[in-house]
Parts: C-alpha cells; sequence; structure tokens
C-alpha cells in the first residue's frame, strides 16, 4: 500500500511540477519539492505505525488558551 501512495505521489508531482520545470521557476519548485517530500514523510510513517510529528499539536498549544478564554466570554453571556 505504501508503494502505490508513494506512485500516486510522485505521478501528480510530475504533472504538478512539469510547469514549474517549463517556466523555469526554480524557487518554487524547491519549494514544492520539500512539500512533496515532506508530506510523503508524513504518510509513509502513518503506515507504517510510526507517530509522525503533527504540527497542529503545535497550534493546538499555542491557540487554546485564546479559544478557551474566548468560549468562556461569549457562553457567559
Amino acid at each position: 500500500m505504501v508503494y502505490l501512495y508513494i506512485a500516486v505521489i510522485i505521478a501528480l508531482a510530475v504533472i504538478e511540477g512539469r510547469p514549474l520545470i517549463r517556466n523555469k521557476k526554480w524557487a518554487e519548485l524547491a519549494v514544492f519539492s520539500f512539500l512533496i517530500i515532506a508530506g510523503a514523510a508524513v504518510i509513509i510513517m502513518d503506515n507504517l505505525a510510526f507517530e509522525p510529528y503533527r504540527v497542529s499539536y503545535i497550534i493546538d498549544f499555542i491557540f487554546r488558551p485564546y479559544t478557551s478564554f474566548i468560549k468562556n466570554v461569549l457562553s457567559s453571556f
């Protein structure tokens, strides 16, 4: 199953990356490649039963005090 995911990711990367190569947008291609590789790494780790690091944990840690404060203020009315 992991091989199927990798094949699909590579196929989509080739389809989406071809205009970047054709127009010689190397900076955009580098960022696009980094995001594809990072996403593929998370998918592979998730399928191999490792616990991938989730960015949402950091976002939740930062914004939880704000959202709970707003929720308490709005529910007090």
